[in-house]
């Protein structure tokens, strides 16, 4: 008898939600059927109205997203139709319809270089004539807006504090080795040349302008000043200024690589006095391959001079070349450097340097405010003379660096960011054989 009237009670309470479940069926599918015929008669504001509010029971089939991408497409709402594209190209990558407005999402927020991508790839799935003749229009647009530029101010303001393990990046052995000094005994080295730790604040100001001179030309100013100030020791607070000015432009000549040429010049300071300045002359060059990958040349020429050695300036010369993937949620980077330095004064000789080095990095997004990267580094240095004040034997340094840090962007101005960097120095001197590890967490606002 029990049993029986638990069944009764189930019967009697699912009968009486029937209805109304029926009803809100009934609503639901009279809604998609009106969304249909607003879409078909291209009344896409009505369309979007009536699409966000069956959003929540109905996102993630095929025909209502597209049905919702393209009434928020039609109508600016622009990052709606991105994540109802999204979906549909993730599940339906072979529908070149999806694919299309996808592209046209990307085109219509800017992110030329995946509108770019995305257009291509519908291409290759060889759609109608028309589709394609649309495709190429699109794809000159990008074209004419990547080589536009519009007025463009930023600022950035950063402050962060950390824990610095070697901030003179020195040796943490107390003796010198005779075997490669001059000497006939080992030297002990004061705790001063030793490896010193420290905590430390920083802070940065970077301010850049960006402005067109004509269609296919453009100047820029970039302004940025930073210090670092220990906590342990004031020997090495440092503060440095930096000022630079470019002209970018593309010529008929060289197609779709975009030039740049510029000045920079920078001042630096250790514990307030005058340490260093560094005049530099840059040529760059800039090119986008068809596949969204991005390559870049550049040669910068400078003049190191030394405030308080006059003996110890130094001529560089410095080439750089690079290749990153296009934008997207993971990015990657591969970049060489060759570099030499010469000493101005022979009695300086010993200062002068080749170098080459390889850089790895990789930047991943995660979620949509979340960001992550990883960095690994190796230098090959080689010195041109021996200090035969103090060395027997010539340097020659292997250094290895490796990083990894994390940003949140809090909102479109205020960020946190979190970044850890190890650098190993291994050098036929023990004087240059270094470990070293930095942290530091920061906070950035920029507009």
């Amino acid at each position: 008898m029990k049993h029986f009237w638990l069944l009764l009670t189930a019967v009697f309470v699912l009968n009486s939600h029937a209805p109304q479940a029926s009803e809100s069926s009934v609503q639901e599918t009279a809604g998609l059927e009106a969304l249909d015929v607003l879409i078909k008669r291209r009344q896409f504001p009505q369309a979007y109205v009536l699409a966000d509010r069956l959003a929540e029971d109905n996102e993630g089939e095929s025909s209502f997203d597209f049905q919702y991408g393209l009434a928020a497409l039609e109508t600016a709402h622009y990052d709606q139709a991105l994540f109802a594209f999204e979906r549909l190209v993730l599940i339906q990558g072979d529908q070149p319809r999806y694919r299309l407005e996808l592209a046209r999402t990307h085109f219509f927020l800017r992110n030329l270089e995946r509108a770019q991508i995305e257009f291509q790839r519908v291409l290759k799935q060889h759609p109608p004539k028309e589709v394609q003749q649309n495709v190429q229009d699109f794809l000159r647009k990008i074209v004419q807006l990547q080589r536009s530029v519009e007025p463009k101010f930023n600022a950035t303001f950063d402050m962060a504090a950390g824990f610095d393990s070697n901030i003179n990046s020195a040796t943490d052995e107390e003796f010198l080795p005779k075997d490669e000094l001059v000497f006939p005994v080992d030297i002990r080295l004061s705790s001063d040349s030793r490896e010193t730790e420290s905590g430390f604040i920083s802070s940065l100001v970077n301010l850049s302008y960006l402005s067109p001179l004509t269609n296919t030309s453009s100047y820029d100013v970039r302004l940025v000043g930073s210090s670092r100030i220990n906590s342990e020791v004031d020997t090495y607070d440092l503060t440095t200024l930096l000022a630079e000015a470019g002209f970018s432009f593309y010529s008929r000549y060289s197609g779709p690589i975009k030039w740049r040429g510029a000045g920079r010049y920078q001042h630096v300071q250790l514990n307030g006095d005058k340490f260093l300045n560094i005049s530099t002359a840059l040529l760059q060059a800039f090119y986008e391959h068809g596949s969204g990958i991005h390559f870049s040349a550049g040669l910068n020429l400078g003049l190191f001079s030394y405030v308080q050695n006059q003996d110890g300036d130094l001529n560089q010369a410095v080439i750089n070349v690079s290749m990153a993937s296009s934008p997207q949620k993971h990015n990657w980077v591969v970049a060489l450097q060759y570099g030499q330095d010469e000493a101005e004064e022979s009695i300086n000789d010993y200062s002068g340097r080749s170098y080459q080095g390889l850089t790895l990095q990789s930047s991943h997004l995660w979620g949509k405010s979340r960001s992550f990267y990883f960095l690994l580094g190796i230098m090959d240095t080689e010195y041109d003379d021996i200090n035969r004040a103090l060395y027997s034997e010539l340097r020659e340094d292997i250094t290895v660096n490796a990083g990894f840090g994390w940003r949140v962007s809090l909102d479109r101005h205020l960020s946190l960011r979190n970044d850890y960097s190890w650098n190993n120095a291994d050098s036929t001197l023990q004087a240059n054989s270094y470990e070293r590890f930095k942290t530091e967490l920061g906070v950035s606002y920029s507009f």
